[in-house]
Protein backbone atom coordinates (compact mmCIF):
# COMPACT_ATOMS: atom_id res chain seq x y z
CA UNK A 1 0.00 0.00 0.00
CA UNK A 2 2.51 2.37 1.09
CA UNK A 3 4.62 1.84 -2.27
CA UNK A 4 1.55 1.96 -4.58
CA UNK A 5 1.45 5.77 -2.51
CA UNK A 6 4.71 6.78 -3.05
CA UNK A 7 4.06 5.42 -6.89
CA UNK A 8 1.24 8.17 -7.10
CA UNK A 9 3.05 11.03 -5.54
CA UNK A 10 5.75 10.43 -8.20
CA UNK A 11 3.79 9.94 -11.00
CA UNK A 12 2.11 13.09 -10.37
CA UNK A 13 5.57 14.74 -9.77
CA UNK A 14 6.61 13.89 -12.73
CA UNK A 15 3.94 15.50 -14.65
CA UNK A 16 4.06 18.72 -12.55
CA UNK A 17 7.70 19.06 -13.42
CA UNK A 18 7.16 18.22 -16.73
CA UNK A 19 4.41 20.72 -17.13
CA UNK A 20 6.66 23.44 -15.23
CA UNK A 21 9.40 22.75 -17.88
CA UNK A 22 6.67 23.41 -20.61
CA UNK A 23 5.96 26.80 -18.81
CA UNK A 24 9.19 27.86 -18.96
CA UNK A 25 10.12 27.20 -22.08
CA UNK A 26 7.10 28.71 -23.82
CA UNK A 27 7.49 31.55 -21.38
CA UNK A 28 10.97 32.63 -22.00
CA UNK A 29 11.84 31.12 -25.66
CA UNK A 30 8.31 30.52 -27.40
CA UNK A 31 5.89 33.35 -25.69
CA UNK A 32 4.61 35.61 -28.72
CA UNK A 33 3.00 32.42 -30.76
CA UNK A 34 0.16 33.41 -27.83
CA UNK A 35 -0.45 36.91 -29.37
CA UNK A 36 -0.58 35.44 -32.50
CA UNK A 37 -3.20 33.00 -31.36
CA UNK A 38 -5.79 35.39 -29.64
CA UNK A 39 -4.94 38.57 -32.54
CA UNK A 40 -6.57 35.83 -35.30
CA UNK A 41 -9.49 34.87 -33.75
CA UNK A 42 -12.39 36.93 -32.15
CA UNK A 43 -14.86 35.67 -28.99
CA UNK A 44 -17.93 37.93 -27.66
CA UNK A 45 -19.32 38.45 -24.80
CA UNK A 46 -22.97 37.83 -25.81
CA UNK A 47 -25.65 35.76 -25.58
CA UNK A 48 -26.01 35.18 -29.04
CA UNK A 49 -22.37 34.76 -29.90
CA UNK A 50 -21.93 31.96 -27.32
CA UNK A 51 -25.24 30.32 -28.44
CA UNK A 52 -23.82 30.37 -32.13
CA UNK A 53 -21.47 27.46 -31.09
CA UNK A 54 -24.26 25.04 -30.67
CA UNK A 55 -24.18 25.02 -34.05
CA UNK A 56 -20.56 23.48 -34.22
CA UNK A 57 -18.46 20.11 -33.98
CA UNK A 58 -16.73 20.34 -30.76
CA UNK A 59 -19.05 22.90 -29.81
CA UNK A 60 -17.78 22.84 -25.80
CA UNK A 61 -14.01 22.35 -26.70
CA UNK A 62 -14.32 25.59 -29.11
CA UNK A 63 -16.39 27.28 -26.61
CA UNK A 64 -13.64 27.13 -23.50
CA UNK A 65 -10.88 26.97 -25.97
CA UNK A 66 -11.57 30.53 -27.79
CA UNK A 67 -12.64 31.94 -24.24
CA UNK A 68 -9.17 31.10 -22.68
CA UNK A 69 -7.48 31.71 -25.94
CA UNK A 70 -8.31 35.53 -25.68
CA UNK A 71 -6.75 36.06 -22.50
CA UNK A 72 -3.55 35.47 -24.27
CA UNK A 73 -3.60 39.06 -24.83
CA UNK A 74 -2.08 39.66 -21.18
CA UNK A 75 1.47 39.52 -20.93
CA UNK A 76 2.32 36.49 -19.25
CA UNK A 77 -1.10 34.69 -19.39
CA UNK A 78 -0.67 32.81 -23.03
CA UNK A 79 1.92 30.14 -21.34
CA UNK A 80 0.34 30.01 -17.99
CA UNK A 81 -2.95 29.23 -19.52
CA UNK A 82 -1.16 26.83 -21.65
CA UNK A 83 0.66 24.93 -18.61
CA UNK A 84 -2.41 24.91 -16.52
CA UNK A 85 -3.89 22.63 -19.50
CA UNK A 86 -1.18 20.88 -20.24
CA UNK A 87 -0.88 20.27 -16.59
CA UNK A 88 -4.36 19.12 -16.13
CA UNK A 89 -4.26 17.06 -19.28
CA UNK A 90 -1.04 14.98 -18.14
CA UNK A 91 -2.92 14.81 -14.49
CA UNK A 92 -6.40 13.16 -15.69
CA UNK A 93 -4.47 11.06 -18.43
CA UNK A 94 -2.37 9.61 -15.56
CA UNK A 95 -5.45 9.41 -12.83
CA UNK A 96 -7.77 7.85 -15.83
CA UNK A 97 -5.28 5.23 -16.74
CA UNK A 98 -4.20 3.81 -13.50
CA UNK A 99 -8.07 3.86 -12.84
CA UNK A 100 -8.77 1.44 -15.87
CA UNK A 101 -5.88 -0.86 -15.44
CA UNK A 102 -2.78 0.17 -16.67
CA UNK A 103 0.55 -1.01 -15.74
CA UNK A 104 1.81 2.11 -13.63
CA UNK A 105 5.07 2.75 -15.68
CA UNK A 106 3.36 2.22 -19.35
CA UNK A 107 0.76 5.13 -17.67
CA UNK A 108 3.25 7.40 -16.80
CA UNK A 109 5.11 6.64 -20.50
CA UNK A 110 2.09 7.86 -22.12
CA UNK A 111 0.89 10.49 -19.99
CA UNK A 112 4.16 12.31 -20.56
CA UNK A 113 3.95 11.46 -24.45
CA UNK A 114 0.24 12.93 -24.08
CA UNK A 115 1.65 16.21 -22.54
CA UNK A 116 4.59 16.30 -24.96
CA UNK A 117 2.45 16.10 -28.11
CA UNK A 118 0.01 18.87 -26.84
CA UNK A 119 3.16 21.25 -26.16
CA UNK A 120 4.77 20.08 -29.81
CA UNK A 121 1.66 20.97 -31.48
CA UNK A 122 1.75 24.25 -30.08
CA UNK A 123 4.83 25.40 -32.07
CA UNK A 124 2.31 25.57 -34.77
CA UNK A 125 0.38 29.17 -34.45
CA UNK A 126 -2.31 27.66 -36.00
CA UNK A 127 -2.85 25.27 -33.32
CA UNK A 128 -5.80 25.97 -31.77
CA UNK A 129 -6.68 25.32 -27.61
CA UNK A 130 -9.84 23.93 -28.62
CA UNK A 131 -8.21 21.12 -30.52
CA UNK A 132 -6.33 20.32 -27.41
CA UNK A 133 -9.74 20.87 -25.08
CA UNK A 134 -10.91 17.89 -27.41
CA UNK A 135 -8.19 15.28 -26.54
CA UNK A 136 -9.01 16.65 -22.60
CA UNK A 137 -12.32 15.98 -23.33
CA UNK A 138 -12.12 12.09 -24.12
CA UNK A 139 -9.83 11.75 -21.29
CA UNK A 140 -12.40 13.51 -19.05
CA UNK A 141 -14.96 10.85 -20.78
CA UNK A 142 -13.23 7.69 -19.85
CA UNK A 143 -12.52 9.11 -16.00
CA UNK A 144 -16.66 8.95 -15.82
CA UNK A 145 -16.69 6.07 -17.52
CA UNK A 146 -14.29 4.28 -15.16
CA UNK A 147 -17.06 5.39 -12.40
CA UNK A 148 -19.18 2.08 -13.20
CA UNK A 149 -16.21 0.03 -14.28
CA UNK A 150 -17.74 -2.29 -11.78
CA UNK A 151 -21.35 -2.53 -12.90
CA UNK A 152 -23.06 -5.29 -15.28
CA UNK A 153 -21.60 -5.65 -18.58
CA UNK A 154 -25.16 -4.33 -19.50
CA UNK A 155 -24.91 -1.27 -17.69
CA UNK A 156 -21.40 -0.51 -18.66
CA UNK A 157 -22.49 -1.01 -22.27
CA UNK A 158 -25.42 1.59 -21.92
CA UNK A 159 -22.98 3.96 -19.71
CA UNK A 160 -20.48 3.66 -22.48
CA UNK A 161 -23.40 4.30 -25.41
CA UNK A 162 -24.51 7.93 -22.89
CA UNK A 163 -21.04 8.96 -22.55
CA UNK A 164 -19.79 8.40 -26.57
CA UNK A 165 -22.99 10.20 -27.69
CA UNK A 166 -22.04 13.47 -25.49
CA UNK A 167 -18.34 12.89 -25.93
CA UNK A 168 -18.93 13.03 -30.09
CA UNK A 169 -21.71 15.76 -29.50
CA UNK A 170 -19.37 18.06 -26.80
CA UNK A 171 -15.60 17.47 -28.75
CA UNK A 172 -16.11 15.69 -31.69
CA UNK A 173 -13.13 13.82 -32.54
CA UNK A 174 -12.61 13.08 -28.67
CA UNK A 175 -14.79 10.29 -29.02
CA UNK A 176 -12.10 8.00 -30.55
CA UNK A 177 -9.73 9.15 -27.66
CA UNK A 178 -12.43 7.99 -24.88
CA UNK A 179 -13.02 4.49 -27.12
CA UNK A 180 -9.41 3.74 -27.38
CA UNK A 181 -8.67 4.38 -24.02
CA UNK A 182 -11.99 2.50 -22.52
CA UNK A 183 -12.00 -0.53 -24.96
CA UNK A 184 -7.98 -0.50 -23.93
CA UNK A 185 -9.29 -0.70 -20.48
CA UNK A 186 -11.79 -3.59 -20.89
CA UNK A 187 -9.54 -5.80 -22.25
CA UNK A 188 -7.05 -5.02 -19.71
CA UNK A 189 -9.73 -6.00 -17.45
CA UNK A 190 -10.70 -9.36 -19.60
CA UNK A 191 -7.34 -10.39 -19.42
CA UNK A 192 -6.59 -10.34 -15.88
CA UNK A 193 -10.04 -11.52 -14.90
CA UNK A 194 -9.82 -14.17 -17.87
CA UNK A 195 -14.09 -12.94 -18.69
CA UNK A 196 -13.57 -12.28 -22.65
CA UNK A 197 -17.00 -11.72 -22.27
CA UNK A 198 -16.55 -8.56 -20.11
CA UNK A 199 -15.43 -6.88 -23.12
CA UNK A 200 -17.83 -8.11 -26.08
CA UNK A 201 -21.04 -5.54 -24.96
CA UNK A 202 -18.19 -2.66 -24.76
CA UNK A 203 -16.75 -3.38 -27.97
CA UNK A 204 -20.50 -3.48 -29.73
CA UNK A 205 -21.28 -0.16 -28.92
CA UNK A 206 -17.76 1.35 -29.34
CA UNK A 207 -18.54 -0.19 -33.47
CA UNK A 208 -21.37 1.64 -33.34
CA UNK A 209 -20.36 4.81 -31.86
CA UNK A 210 -16.99 4.93 -34.96
CA UNK A 211 -19.90 4.27 -37.74
CA UNK A 212 -21.83 7.63 -36.02
CA UNK A 213 -18.20 9.11 -35.86
CA UNK A 214 -17.43 8.36 -39.63
CA UNK A 215 -20.96 9.60 -40.28
CA UNK A 216 -21.09 12.97 -38.62
CA UNK A 217 -21.34 14.84 -41.34
CA UNK A 218 -24.91 13.81 -41.43
CA UNK A 219 -25.08 16.46 -37.92
CA UNK A 220 -22.70 18.61 -39.64
CA UNK A 221 -23.69 19.42 -43.26
CA UNK A 222 -21.38 22.31 -43.33
CA UNK A 223 -17.58 21.69 -44.59
CA UNK A 224 -18.48 17.72 -44.48
CA UNK A 225 -14.95 16.72 -45.45
CA UNK A 226 -13.64 18.59 -42.10
CA UNK A 227 -16.58 18.55 -39.99
CA UNK A 228 -14.89 14.84 -39.09
CA UNK A 229 -11.64 16.41 -37.24
CA UNK A 230 -12.91 19.70 -36.34
CA UNK A 231 -11.28 22.07 -34.58
CA UNK A 232 -8.44 20.09 -36.34
CA UNK A 233 -6.12 17.33 -34.98
CA UNK A 234 -3.23 19.28 -34.43
CA UNK A 235 0.69 18.12 -35.99
CA UNK A 236 3.46 18.15 -33.76
CA UNK A 237 6.62 20.13 -35.01
CA UNK A 238 9.81 21.19 -33.98
CA UNK A 239 10.33 24.68 -32.19
CA UNK A 240 11.02 27.71 -34.84
CA UNK A 241 13.26 30.22 -34.21
CA UNK A 242 12.50 32.29 -37.37
CA UNK A 243 9.03 31.95 -37.18
CA UNK A 244 8.76 32.68 -33.32
CA UNK A 245 11.13 36.11 -34.55
CA UNK A 246 9.15 37.03 -37.01
CA UNK A 247 5.71 36.62 -34.55
CA UNK A 248 8.12 38.74 -31.95
CA UNK A 249 8.87 41.94 -34.36
CA UNK A 250 5.61 41.43 -35.45
CA UNK A 251 4.23 42.22 -31.83
CA UNK A 252 7.08 44.36 -30.87
CA UNK A 253 5.50 47.04 -33.33
CA UNK A 254 2.38 46.35 -32.69
CA UNK A 255 2.30 46.79 -28.96
CA UNK A 256 4.67 50.38 -29.53
CA UNK A 257 7.91 48.88 -28.03
CA UNK A 258 10.15 50.35 -30.80
CA UNK A 259 13.33 50.56 -28.89
CA UNK A 260 13.14 46.96 -27.44
CA UNK A 261 12.42 46.02 -31.49
CA UNK A 262 15.28 47.77 -32.83
CA UNK A 263 17.35 46.85 -30.02
CA UNK A 264 16.58 42.57 -30.66
CA UNK A 265 16.82 43.04 -34.56
CA UNK A 266 20.48 44.66 -34.59
CA UNK A 267 21.65 41.53 -32.33
CA UNK A 268 20.31 39.04 -34.55
CA UNK A 269 23.27 37.56 -37.24
CA UNK A 270 20.50 36.85 -39.96
CA UNK A 271 17.27 38.38 -39.69
CA UNK A 272 14.25 37.55 -41.91
CA UNK A 273 13.02 39.68 -44.49
CA UNK A 274 9.67 39.96 -42.55
CA UNK A 275 11.72 40.61 -39.41
CA UNK A 276 14.21 43.27 -41.25
CA UNK A 277 10.50 44.48 -42.41
CA UNK A 278 9.32 45.61 -39.32
CA UNK A 279 13.25 47.33 -37.69
CA UNK A 280 13.05 49.34 -40.93
CA UNK A 281 9.19 50.01 -40.30
CA UNK A 282 10.29 50.98 -36.51
CA UNK A 283 12.71 52.97 -37.79
CA UNK A 284 11.24 55.11 -40.30
CA UNK A 285 8.30 55.85 -37.38
CA UNK A 286 11.03 57.60 -35.52
CA UNK A 287 12.24 59.39 -38.57
CA UNK A 288 15.94 57.55 -38.42
CA UNK A 289 15.15 55.47 -42.24
CA UNK A 290 17.37 57.21 -44.21
CA UNK A 291 20.29 57.07 -41.34
CA UNK A 292 19.62 53.30 -40.61
CA UNK A 293 18.86 51.87 -44.50
CA UNK A 294 21.62 48.88 -44.30
CA UNK A 295 22.21 48.84 -40.90
CA UNK A 296 20.27 45.37 -41.29
CA UNK A 297 20.27 43.18 -44.08
CA UNK A 298 18.00 42.29 -46.04
CA UNK A 299 16.87 45.28 -46.56
CA UNK A 300 13.33 45.45 -46.54
CA UNK A 301 10.69 48.41 -46.63
CA UNK A 302 7.60 46.28 -48.05
CA UNK A 303 7.33 49.03 -51.04
CA UNK A 304 8.14 46.37 -53.31
CA UNK A 305 5.20 44.24 -52.65
CA UNK A 306 2.69 43.81 -55.07
CA UNK A 307 -0.42 42.48 -53.07
CA UNK A 308 -2.55 39.99 -55.07
CA UNK A 309 -3.97 36.36 -55.73
CA UNK A 310 -0.95 35.08 -55.12
CA UNK A 311 0.39 37.31 -51.95
CA UNK A 312 0.80 35.34 -48.30
CA UNK A 313 -1.05 36.14 -45.46
CA UNK A 314 1.57 37.85 -43.65
CA UNK A 315 2.72 39.97 -46.74
CA UNK A 316 -0.87 41.40 -46.49
CA UNK A 317 -0.52 41.81 -42.90
CA UNK A 318 2.88 43.61 -43.14
CA UNK A 319 1.95 45.67 -46.08
CA UNK A 320 -1.42 46.54 -44.04
CA UNK A 321 0.91 47.98 -41.21
CA UNK A 322 2.93 49.98 -43.84
CA UNK A 323 -0.48 51.93 -45.15
CA UNK A 324 -1.74 52.74 -41.71
CA UNK A 325 1.68 54.07 -40.86
CA UNK A 326 1.89 55.84 -44.04
CA UNK A 327 -1.65 57.42 -43.80
CA UNK A 328 -3.04 55.87 -46.63
CA UNK A 329 -6.29 54.67 -44.81
CA UNK A 330 -8.58 53.51 -48.07
CA UNK A 331 -5.17 50.53 -48.57
CA UNK A 332 -4.91 50.18 -45.12
CA UNK A 333 -8.56 49.58 -44.84
CA UNK A 334 -8.13 46.92 -47.43
CA UNK A 335 -5.35 45.19 -46.60
CA UNK A 336 -7.27 45.02 -43.09
CA UNK A 337 -10.56 43.16 -44.86
CA UNK A 338 -8.45 40.77 -46.42
CA UNK A 339 -7.16 39.79 -43.39
CA UNK A 340 -9.91 39.37 -41.88
CA UNK A 341 -10.75 37.43 -44.95
CA UNK A 342 -8.12 34.69 -44.56
CA UNK A 343 -8.02 34.58 -40.69
CA UNK A 344 -9.96 31.51 -39.07
CA UNK A 345 -13.97 32.21 -39.43
CA UNK A 346 -13.39 35.16 -41.43
CA UNK A 347 -12.67 36.58 -37.67
CA UNK A 348 -9.89 39.06 -37.18
CA UNK A 349 -10.08 41.12 -33.63
CA UNK A 350 -6.23 42.66 -34.41
CA UNK A 351 -7.80 43.49 -37.44
CA UNK A 352 -11.61 44.72 -36.72
CA UNK A 353 -9.48 47.41 -34.05
CA UNK A 354 -7.46 48.35 -36.72
CA UNK A 355 -10.55 48.76 -39.15
CA UNK A 356 -12.11 50.75 -36.43
CA UNK A 357 -8.78 52.93 -35.94
CA UNK A 358 -8.82 53.41 -39.40
CA UNK A 359 -12.75 54.42 -40.00
CA UNK A 360 -12.02 57.13 -36.69
CA UNK A 361 -8.50 58.96 -38.96
CA UNK A 362 -11.34 59.38 -41.69
CA UNK A 363 -13.57 60.82 -40.25
CA UNK A 364 -16.49 58.17 -40.91
CA UNK A 365 -18.19 57.84 -37.56
CA UNK A 366 -20.90 55.30 -39.01
CA UNK A 367 -18.37 52.70 -40.01
CA UNK A 368 -15.97 53.28 -37.02
CA UNK A 369 -19.03 52.80 -34.50
CA UNK A 370 -19.87 49.68 -36.28
CA UNK A 371 -16.63 47.84 -35.27
CA UNK A 372 -16.25 49.84 -31.93
CA UNK A 373 -19.55 47.84 -30.87
CA UNK A 374 -18.27 44.95 -32.22
CA UNK A 375 -14.99 45.60 -29.26
CA UNK A 376 -17.39 46.91 -26.62
CA UNK A 377 -17.79 43.39 -26.55
CA UNK A 378 -14.46 42.00 -26.19
CA UNK A 379 -12.65 41.75 -22.91
CA UNK A 380 -9.29 42.65 -24.23
CA UNK A 381 -10.73 45.68 -26.51
CA UNK A 382 -13.41 46.57 -24.65
CA UNK A 383 -11.63 49.62 -22.63
CA UNK A 384 -10.15 50.54 -25.80
CA UNK A 385 -13.00 50.58 -28.11
CA UNK A 386 -14.66 52.80 -24.90
CA UNK A 387 -11.78 55.20 -24.76
CA UNK A 388 -11.72 56.12 -28.29
CA UNK A 389 -14.86 57.19 -29.87
CA UNK A 390 -15.62 59.20 -32.61
CA UNK A 391 -14.09 62.87 -31.70
CA UNK A 392 -12.88 61.35 -28.80
CA UNK A 393 -10.04 59.33 -30.00
CA UNK A 394 -6.37 59.06 -28.84
CA UNK A 395 -3.74 61.90 -29.89
CA UNK A 396 -1.63 59.22 -31.73
CA UNK A 397 -5.08 58.94 -34.45
CA UNK A 398 -5.90 62.57 -34.20
CA UNK A 399 -2.18 62.52 -35.35
CA UNK A 400 -2.44 60.53 -38.86
CA UNK A 401 -5.54 62.84 -39.86
CA UNK A 402 -2.66 65.14 -41.06
CA UNK A 403 -1.49 62.64 -43.41
CA UNK A 404 -4.35 61.37 -45.28
CA UNK A 405 -5.53 61.44 -48.83
CA UNK A 406 -8.77 63.61 -48.16
CA UNK A 407 -9.34 64.22 -52.24
CA UNK A 408 -11.25 60.89 -53.70
CA UNK A 409 -8.98 58.75 -55.51
CA UNK A 410 -9.44 56.18 -58.36
CA UNK A 411 -6.33 53.86 -58.60
CA UNK A 412 -5.81 51.89 -61.24
CA UNK A 413 -2.97 49.88 -59.58
CA UNK A 414 -1.78 49.18 -55.82
CA UNK A 415 2.28 49.85 -56.80
CA UNK A 416 3.56 51.39 -53.60
CA UNK A 417 5.17 54.29 -55.90
CA UNK A 418 1.97 55.25 -56.48
CA UNK A 419 0.44 55.36 -53.93
CA UNK A 420 3.30 57.36 -51.70
CA UNK A 421 3.52 59.71 -54.75
CA UNK A 422 -0.34 60.22 -54.07
CA UNK A 423 0.06 61.16 -50.48
CA UNK A 424 2.91 63.50 -51.17
CA UNK A 425 0.76 65.17 -53.32
CA UNK A 426 -1.88 65.12 -50.92
CA UNK A 427 0.54 66.14 -48.22
CA UNK A 428 4.12 67.43 -48.95
CA UNK A 429 4.96 67.49 -45.17
CA UNK A 430 4.57 63.48 -44.97
CA UNK A 431 7.96 62.67 -44.45
CA UNK A 432 7.80 59.52 -43.34
CA UNK A 433 6.31 58.72 -46.87
CA UNK A 434 8.74 60.87 -48.37
CA UNK A 435 11.47 58.25 -46.77
CA UNK A 436 9.99 55.36 -48.30
CA UNK A 437 9.81 56.98 -51.55
CA UNK A 438 13.78 58.18 -51.64
CA UNK A 439 15.13 55.01 -49.96
CA UNK A 440 13.02 52.58 -52.56
CA UNK A 441 14.61 54.75 -55.38
CA UNK A 442 18.10 53.92 -53.83
CA UNK A 443 17.16 50.56 -53.43
CA UNK A 444 16.05 49.55 -56.89
CA UNK A 445 19.14 51.89 -58.32
CA UNK A 446 16.55 53.92 -59.49
CA UNK A 447 19.38 57.17 -59.76
CA UNK A 448 17.53 59.42 -61.97
CA UNK A 449 13.80 58.64 -60.36
CA UNK A 450 15.86 59.82 -57.22
CA UNK A 451 17.24 62.73 -58.57
CA UNK A 452 13.40 64.44 -59.74
CA UNK A 453 11.95 62.78 -56.76
CA UNK A 454 14.59 64.90 -54.60
CA UNK A 455 13.30 68.04 -56.89
CA UNK A 456 9.91 67.52 -56.77
CA UNK A 457 8.94 66.28 -53.14
CA UNK A 458 12.25 67.14 -50.72
CA UNK A 459 14.09 70.09 -51.91
CA UNK A 460 10.78 72.86 -52.70
CA UNK A 461 9.66 71.97 -48.90
CA UNK A 462 13.12 71.05 -46.56
CA UNK A 463 15.72 72.71 -48.91
CA UNK A 464 19.46 71.16 -49.82
CA UNK A 465 19.45 67.56 -48.20
CA UNK A 466 21.47 67.28 -44.86
CA UNK A 467 20.92 63.82 -44.30
CA UNK A 468 24.11 62.28 -45.50
CA UNK A 469 23.03 59.80 -47.64
CA UNK A 470 20.37 61.75 -49.32
CA UNK A 471 23.09 64.49 -49.83
CA UNK A 472 25.78 62.37 -51.08
CA UNK A 473 23.28 60.66 -53.81
CA UNK A 474 22.26 63.88 -54.76
CA UNK A 475 25.65 65.01 -55.22
CA UNK A 476 26.33 62.28 -57.41
CA UNK A 477 24.57 64.28 -60.43
CA UNK A 478 26.58 67.00 -60.27
CA UNK A 479 29.59 64.61 -60.77
CA UNK A 480 28.06 61.76 -63.56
Amino acid sequence: MKQQVKYSWLSYLVVVCFALQIWAFFQFNYSYTFYYKEQNQLFLLTSDYVMSYSSRPAWAACLVGDFLTQLFFYMYAGAAVFALLVLALGASTCFTMKKLGYNRWVALLLTVGVMGYAASCNFDPQYLMSSMLCLQGGVLMALIYTMVSGLSPFSRSVSLFVLGVLALWMFNWGVVVFLLMVLTGEAISAYLSRKVRRVSGPLIVAVMLIAVYLKSDIFYPVNPDTCRTYPGLGKPIMPRSDLEDYLEADNLYYFGRYDELIEKVSKMDNPSREVSFFYYLAKARRGELPYSINSVKPVNLGTLYNIGPESSTVEIKMVAELYFALGDMTMAEREALLSCVFSRDNRNVRMIKRLAEVNLVAGDDEAAMKYLRILDNTLAYSRWSKANRPGHFSPRLRSMQQYMVKDDTIRVSTNCRDILTTLLKANPRNRMALDYLLCTDYLVGARDMFVDDMQQYYIPYYGNPVVPMYRELYKAKDRK
